[in-house]
């Protein structure tokens, strides 16, 4: 190997060893590159961790200084949050905005005969009836022991009052159990238009004050206002019109139908036929009926919206099924022979089915079998209405056997997206058809919840999805 051979090898060594430095001195920058990256994005996210842990941690301390602990409502704090921004929005909008003060009568007597804890079971008891009288759009504070704020957006003060005296009844609707007692509670209230200029919580309850002393100074279980515009009782409600005079001579009702489908064809095969009141805040079934059960006159109301629905029938498609509602009440109050007496005896008229809420039963029901049996005998079929999925529901169908199971519209809501409603579904499908009854959904809204309910077995459905009732 001569001279010049081996300079060309170190040569070729020397830059092999140089390429391979080179490689080696990249990796490495490489390499620590990447894992300056790789912490860079495990200190973004552990970051980004601590933001939502804080975020959390700023809800929660929020929701301890705005939100009461005992009902959920808004507090004091949270009810001047929300006074400035509904005051602020009505502005910019024109929209009339309403206040109501309640207070529980005779509260403290709950709380020192039968103790703080039993009065605080009973306060949640009532902000629950309350807030189902309420709109979305309408919010409920509290401030303090019993007294409750409301607030009514974009309300006329006519229709303010109407909500006021729905909020009443609801609160005396029915006793609270405790034990082997029950406590009874009514409320007072005041209501107040409010002035643009509203600014603090306690302006707020200064304009309402003087009406609620007007409900206390009356008798209590009223709702006043200010310019002595009183609906008391249930018996006023608006000037020289009493509502319980108008329920109880029972010319003012009339009656709406709402289509029922058979769900293989989509065919329409009857009606479930509903009341209406007179035309005002005391239109709908449910405000009514409450003044009817205040005044004791609720069998009463009751057979005269059956009558004015059953005589509605004779106008509709012969050979129809047409569901009627009774409370159990009713059934039980009117002799067997003179509710039959209320249906036709011209069958090619259609075949009548008396549906029975689920929700209005008191107890064990059956003391209504006797009742229930002898309609059947008399070719009226029985329907149990708003089912859900609870131990009472299964007594409920095993007692009386209906011949008909109206799901309650919570359970079918919204159904094609939920699994649980599913699973529940299928059970009770399965126990409906062990007895042998039929099965209707109710509150079918859309076309997805219909497959569902359809695919599971059920045969027969109601709701908005085929139109409102007219």
């Amino acid at each position: 190997m001569t001279a010049r051979d081996i300079l060309d090898l170190c040569l070729a060594a020397s830059s092999l060893a140089l390429s391979a430095a080179c490689f080696f001195t990249y990796k490495s920058k490489h390499d620590i590159v990447r894992k300056q990256n790789r912490q860079n994005a495990e200190a973004e996210e552990s970051l980004q961790s601590v933001k939502i842990q804080l975020e959390d941690a700023r809800k929660r301390l929020d929701n301890l200084a705005t939100i009461d602990p005992l009902t959920d409502l808004s507090n004091r704090r949270g009810l001047e949050r929300i006074l400035t921004a509904e005051i602020n929005r009505a502005k910019r909008t024109g929209a009339p905005i309403v206040g109501m003060l309640l207070d529980c009568d005779d509260f403290n007597r709950i709380n020192d005969t039968l103790g703080h804890a039993v009065g605080d079971v009973v306060l949640k008891e009532m902000v629950a009836r309350i807030t189902t009288t309420l709109r979305p759009s309408d919010h409920a504070a509290r401030i303090g022991g019993d007294q409750f704020v409301i607030l009514l957006t974009e309300t006329q003060f006519a229709e303010a009052l109407s909500i006021a005296e729905r909020v009443r009844l609801c609160v005396a609707e029915s006793p609270i159990r405790n034990s082997n007692e029950n406590i009874f509670m009514t409320a007072s209230i005041g209501v107040a238009q409010l002035p643009y200029e509203v600014t603090s919580v306690e302006e707020l309850l200064s304009l309402m004050r003087h009406a609620l002393k007007i409900s206390k100074a009356t008798g209590k279980n009223r709702v006043s206002s200010g310019e002595q515009c009183m609906v008391t009782n249930g018996e006023t409600v608006k000037k020289d019109i009493d509502i319980v005079q108008v329920l109880r001579q029972g010319e003012c009702f009339r009656c709406v139908k709402h289509a029922m489908f058979r769900l293989a064809d989509e065919k329409q095969f009857g009606y479930e036929l509903l009341s209406r009141g007179p035309a005002g805040p005391f239109e709908m079934p449910y405000d009514f009926f409450r003044v009817a059960m205040e005044s004791n006159i609720l069998t009463r109301v009751d057979l005269r919206c059956l009558k004015t629905c059953i005589d509605a029938a004779s106008a509709l498609e012969p050979g129809s099924r047409f569901d009627v509602n009774l409370f159990p009440s009713t059934i039980l109050d009117t002799p067997i022979d003179t509710l039959v007496s209320f249906f036709p005896e011209d069958k090619s008229i259609g075949t009548f089915c008396v549906e029975i809420s689920e929700q209005q039963f008191i107890g064990d029901p059956s003391y209504l079998r006797e009742h229930t049996t002898a309609l059947q005998k008399a070719g009226i079929l029985v329907a149990i209405d708003d089912v859900g999925f609870g131990r009472s529901s299964l007594e409920s169908l095993i007692l009386l056997e209906p011949d008909v199971v109206k799901v309650d519209i919570k359970y079918v809501a919204g159904i094609a997206v939920d699994p649980q409603k599913q699973r529940l579904l299928r059970r009770l499908v399965k126990v409906v058809q062990a007895l042998g009854a039929e099965l209707v959904a109710e509150g079918v809204e859309t076309r997805e919840d219909m497959e569902v309910v359809r695919d599971m077995g059920v045969q027969y459905a109601q709701g908005y999805l085929w139109g409102y009732p007219n």
